[in-house]
C-alpha cells in the first residue's frame, strides 16, 4: 500500500469535509421546500374551510330571512308560507352561489323540508299580553318548544310575570319600575321597550340574566297581571295549529265542556290569535376549491335556543258526540318522521278514574268510546309517541 503523507490526510479530511457541507446544506434546502410547501397548503386548506363555513353561515342566515319573510305574510295558509319559504330560498341559492364564485368557491344550496309549527301574535299593543276573554292570568302555551319570542313594550303599570315551566318554573319578570326587566332579583333597564327573549337581549343590549333564563326545552308557558302592560309580541311554537289550539283552551278552561271562547282567535282582529308558521327549515350545502370538497346538512330556526325540536306532535285532535258514543280522529306528524304510536285514554274529570282507552293505535287514526255514561265530565287525551319515546300530548274536556 503506498505511504500517505500528513499534508494529503489533510487535504482529504478537507475535502470530505466539504462534500458533506453541500450534502447537509442540499438536505437543509429541501427539508425547507417541503416545510414551506406543507405551510403553503395548510395555509390555503385554512382558507378553504374558512370560506366553507362563511357560506354556511349566510346559507343559515338566509334561510332565517327567508322563514321570517314567509311567517309574516297575511294569510292563514300553511301552504301559502311554505311556498312564500320557497320562492325566497330559490331567489336566494344564485344570489348566494354568484357571491361565492368571486372568491374561488363553488358553492350549492338543496332546498329540503320545513317544519310546520304555529305563530302566537298580538299586533294591539293597547290591549297587553291577554287571552281572547281579556284575562291577563292565563296559559299562552303547553308542551311546546318556543323560538323568537320577542315584545314591544310601549309602557307597564304593575309588574307582569311570563313563566316558563318545564318542570322547574323560571319568571321573566317586565317591571314596571325603571322599567327593567327582572329575573332572579337582577334587572336590566327597559328604556326603547324592545325584548327578545330568544336573543337574550333588551333594548338590542346583551341582558346577563334573561339570557340564562331562556327556555331551551319543551315548556308551559303562563302569564300574570298581563293587563298591566300595553305591548305588541310575537312568538312561534312547535306544534300544530290544531293540536296547539285544543291543548291551550283545555289549560286555560280545565272544567269546561264547551268553553266560552276559544284562547286565541284565528284572525288579527285586535285579540291575540295564531296562524300556522314554518318553525324551521333544512338544505344541503356543498361547497368545492382546489383542496377541498365540503358538503353538510343544514337547519335554520331563527331565535330557538337548545337542541333541536324534535318531539311529535298531533296535526288535528278532535272528539265529536253522537249520543252518548265519541268519535275521537286524530292525524301526527314529526321532525324525524319516525313516529311510533298514539294512546287515546278517556278519564272522569272528577276523580281521574279512567274510562276507557285506545292502545298502539298508528299516527293516523280514529277510535270511537261507546255508552259513555250520562252526567259526567271526561278529558279525553292523546298521546303521540316516536322511536326515540319523546311524547306529546293534547286533551279536550268532554260532557256526556
Amino acid at each position: 500500500m503506498a505511504d500517505v503523507s500528513d499534508r494529503s490526510r489533510a487535504q482529504l479530511l478537507l475535502v470530505g469535509a466539504l462534500a458533506l457541507a453541500v450534502v447537509f446544506l442540499s438536505l437543509s434546502l429541501l427539508l425547507n421546500s417541503v416545510i414551506y410547501t406543507e405551510n403553503l397548503a395548510t395555509r390555503q386548506t385554512h382558507a378553504d374551510t374558512e370560506k366553507a363555513t362563511t357560506f354556511r353561515t349566510a346559507v343559515v342566515d338566509g334561510l332565517g330571512g327567508a322563514i321570517g319573510h314567509a311567517n309574516r305574510r297575511n294569510t292563514t295558509s300553511f301552504a301559502d308560507r311554505r311556498d312564500a319559504y320557497r320562492a325566497a330560498v330559490d331567489d336566494l341559492i344564485p344570489i348566494l352561489a354568484n357571491h361565492s364564485a368571486t372568491d374561488g368557491v363553488a358553492a350549492d344550496v338543496d332546498r329540503q323540508g320545513v317544519q310546520e309549527g304555529t305563530r302566537l301574535v298580538d299586533d294591539d299593543a293597547t290591549s297587553g299580553i291577554v287571552d281572547q276573554d281579556g284575562s291577563g292570568t292565563w296559559t299562552m302555551a303547553t308542551d311546546s318548544k318556543v323560538r323568537a319570542f320577542r315584545l314591544n313594550v310601549t309602557s307597564v303599570s304593575g309588574d307582569v310575570t311570563i313563566t316558563f315551566d318545564d318542570g322547574t318554573a323560571q319568571d321573566v319578570v317586565i317591571a314596571a319600575a325603571g322599567p327593567s326587566v327582572r329575573v332572579d332579583g337582577e334587572s336590566c333597564a327597559l328604556e326603547t321597550g324592545r325584548i327578545d327573549i330568544g336573543a337574550g337581549t333588551v333594548d338590542g343590549e346583551y341582558c346577563a340574566p334573561l339570557a340564562d333564563a331562556r327556555p331551551t326545552g319543551n315548556v308551559n308557558v303562563t302569564v300574570e297581571n298581563g293587563g298591566s302592560i300595553e305591548t305588541t309580541y310575537s312568538l312561534v311554537v312547535d306544534r300544530n295549529q290544531a293540536g296547539f289550539r285544543t291543548a291551550v283552551d283545555t289549560a286555560n278552561y280545565p272544567t269546561q265542556c264547551t268553553p266560552p271562547s276559544s284562547t286565541y282567535a284565528s284572525t288579527d282582529a285586535g285579540d291575540p290569535y295564531t296562524t300556522p308558521a314554518v318553525y324551521a327549515a333544512t338544505a344541503r350545502i356543498s361547497v368545492a376549491t382546489q383542496d377541498l370538497d365540503y358538503g353538510r346538512d343544514v337547519r335554520a330556526a331563527p331565535g330557538e335556543v337548545g337542541s333541536p325540536a324534535s318531539e311529535p306532535t298531533f296535526t288535528e285532535f278532535s272528539v265529536t258526540q253522537s249520543g252518548n258514543d265519541f268519535d275521537v280522529n286524530w292525524t301526527s306528524t314529526d321532525p324525524n318522521g319516525d313516529i311510533d304510536h298514539v294512546d287515546v285514554r278517556m278519564y272522569y274529570v272528577t276523580n281521574g278514574t279512567l274510562y276507557g282507552d285506545t292502545l298502539g293505535a298508528p299516527a293516523d287514526g280514529s277510535t270511537t268510546f261507546k255508552d259513555v255514561p250520562s252526567g259526567y265530565q271526561y278529558y279525553v287525551n292523546g298521546t303521540v309517541a316516536d322511536d326515540a319515546t319523546s311524547t306529546r300530548r293534547v286533551s279536550e274536556v268532554v260532557c256526556s
